[in-house]
């Protein structure tokens, strides 16, 4: 048996408790989990409507952990106990930590061998746990297919939003401006070295203009809420690029005319690729890459029900972890 916290459905906070051990297929490997966050999609994933996750859910897909089982028919020679590790949150076509595999608010989650990628011993648990949502924001900005020496604005400074304002900054963009209204993801973003930061509550266009001189030639919407992507349009310059990040889950409404005399690109981006993983790990390993400001707070299995419910309305919160060697 193995201690996990379960969604038991929405409006009821998560339960720990004692559930099966995951059993491995020949093809896959049983990790046990060293450190998980607990992601914005997971909180998205437990209300609600159209993406909730069925109950009896174990959440959890940014882990990092060690092999302790590997299948019989995994290639010799590639991974072995003892290998740190993390994964992509698929096996095959299906999904760990949102309903469809044991995620990792758990001691083990099993993992197919395809999509696993080995830990250097020069990255701590902590900095590995963040692989995960650095590829999300490294997939996006890639997608947006040219940030160097332009202008980009970024709508939330939330986990995601300050990946991609990461990357933004590592591919050459000439200005990076997060909009945001908290406070503390404010305070955050300035910790990692953002000091161009606008109100949402006011013409965001026209504080980038008077910031930058320019309008925002690439934005990246990581909010996700009725009415946001209709104020990106209408701020885009022509033949401006949005991306959609955020997770929308409401009907919404546009006008296609506008985007259609600017000639906009507006395109979404979702997930990842094996390749952006291991860029990540790359990166953090050169010491290139550092998004370890972004932790703030570091709970065992235990406080993960109340440091869950806290996420719905996070203060002072930014990237919270789970810590299953305690």
């Amino acid at each position: 048996m193995m201690k996990a916290a379960v969604f038991e459905g929405p409006g009821r906070p998560l339960a720990i408790k004692d559930l099966p051990m995951p059993e491995i297929g020949d093809d896959e490997m049983l990790v046990k989990v060293r450190r998980c966050g607990i992601c914005g999609t997971d909180i998205h994933a437990s209300r609600e409507g159209p993406f909730m996750a069925p109950p009896g859910t174990v959440f959890g897909h940014e882990f990092v952990g060690d092999i302790v089982e590997v299948g019989a028919a995994v290639p010799g020679g590639q991974f072995a106990s003892g290998d740190r590790v993390t994964s992509l949150p698929f096996i095959g076509e299906k999904t760990i930590g949102l309903g469809e595999i044991s995620g990792a608010y758990s001691e083990y989650v099993k993992v197919g061998h395809e999509l696993v990628l080995k830990i250097p011993e020069s990255l701590d648990d902590d900095h590995a746990a963040l692989i995960e949502p650095l590829a999300v924001g490294l997939h996006s900005v890639k997608m947006a297919e040219g940030i160097a020496e332009r202008d980009v604005l970024i709508i939330g400074a939330g986990p995601i939003g300050l990946a991609c304002a990461i990357w933004s900054r590592f591919l050459g963009a000439r200005s990076v401006v997060l909009s945001e209204m908290a406070a503390a993801r404010l305070e955050m973003a300035r910790t990692l070295g953002f000091t161009d930061v606008l109100d949402p509550s006011g013409d965001v266009g026209a504080q980038f203009q008077a910031l930058t001189g320019a309008a925002p030639a690439v934005q990246l919407e990581c909010v996700g809420a009725p009415g946001v992507l209709q104020a990106c349009i209408d701020r885009a310059p022509a033949k401006g690029v949005i991306m959609g990040i955020g997770v929308c889950d409401h009907p919404d409404q546009i006008v296609p005319l506008t985007a259609f005399v600017k000639q906009l690109r507006i395109q979404w981006a979702v997930g990842y690729e094996k390749e952006d993983f291991q860029y990540a790990i790359d990166m953090m390993v050169a010491g290139r890459v550092d998004a370890s400001a972004m932790i703030t707070d570091v709970v065992g299995l235990d406080q993960v029900p109340d440091a869950f419910e806290a996420l719905r309305s996070p203060a002072h919160q930014c990237k919270v972890l789970i810590d299953l060697t305690r």
